[in-house]
């Protein structure tokens, strides 16, 4: 009987593993993005890259994620000398849903969020951690993604919060 209750187990255990046992994948990203808040009178354009552990789990199309990324958005306009940008940089945990070649995915986390500026003589910056999170939509094929992504980041002692739009490219690379 202790052997039947031993195979039983050992075999279920075996099952669950292979159930469990999921799609695993490094991605490597870069994006341009627009601001979608009062950035816009700022800077029209910024740029980034990120680097996404994807986790994949269950018997279905599903997937965790964990990213950390840089968002850089240059300031416009500003007198020879002076240097000032908008840094956003997220590390977000997150789901994702695969259908055929698209993917649907939510994220949330922390997202720290640094203006910075200089001259010839002094510089400032101001860093902040705040929530942050992202929407996501994207299609994949031969491992290349195109994405589009909506990021927010809900900034303490501002009025609006920070948003943007990227448009991202990824490359996904099985582990």
């Amino acid at each position: 009987m202790k052997k039947l209750l031993l195979i039983t187990t050992l075999l279920a255990t075996s099952l669950y593993a292979t159930a469990q046992k999921g799609l695993r994948q490094l991605q490597i990203s870069a994006q341009i993005a627009r601001p979608t808040s009062d950035l816009l009178t700022l800077t029209n354009i910024g740029y980034g890259a990120a680097v996404k552990g994807i986790y994949g789990f269950g018997e279905g199309p599903q997937q965790a994620t964990l990213e950390a990324g840089y968002n850089r958005f240059p300031i416009k306009h500003l007198p020879d000398g002076v240097k000032v940008y908008y840094a956003a940089t997220p590390v977000y945990a997150g789901y994702r849903y695969l259908i055929n070649q698209f993917s649907l995915e939510g994220q949330a986390g922390i997202s720290i969020n640094t203006a910075y500026g200089s001259n010839s003589t002094m510089s400032l910056s101001k860093t902040s951690s705040d929530f942050g999170w992202a929407l996501g939509v994207g299609y994949t094929i031969k491992g290349l993604e195109v994405a589009l992504r909506y990021q927010v980041s809900d900034t303490r002692g501002v009025a609006e919060d920070l948003t943007f739009l990227g448009l991202r490219v990824a490359y996904n690379l099985k582990l």
